[in-house]
């Protein structure tokens, strides 16, 4: 049976917020002078396809545990409802991620050049 923490929901912005870090991190280190700063792990363009694939399996997940307890070849509500919930929460996740992204290029647009 599958179970919904706030841990896995989580996850998409945890991944996310690391990198942003990350990359906060070799910054500095640039501008110290240690040019040759590389990331240590996946790169943000990474997390983000990893974010977004993950998201649309859960979206796939709960469309086929809805269409199986539909059609009669399920017969478990919950976790039809289960994987509807987790599909609902990673969706919304990603959705958050989004405007704030967005929200920072609206901000960095309106600054004076």
């Amino acid at each position: 049976m599958m179970t919904i923490n706030s841990r896995s929901s989580s996850r998409f912005g945890e991944q996310l917020l690391a990198e942003l870090r990350e990359f906060q991190s070799i910054n500095r280190e640039k501008a110290a002078g240690n040019v040759e700063a590389k990331p240590k792990g996946p790169t943000f363009i990474e997390h983000l396809e990893n974010s977004v694939t993950q998201v649309n399996k859960d979206q796939k997940f709960a469309d086929k545990a809805a269409t199986d307890l539909a059609t009669g070849k399920s017969q478990n509500i919950h976790e039809t409802m289960l994987a509807v919930t987790q599909a609902e929460l990673t969706f919304n996740m990603a959705v958050q991620v989004r405007n704030k992204a967005l929200e920072a290029y609206q901000e960095v647009m309106r600054m004076p050049v």
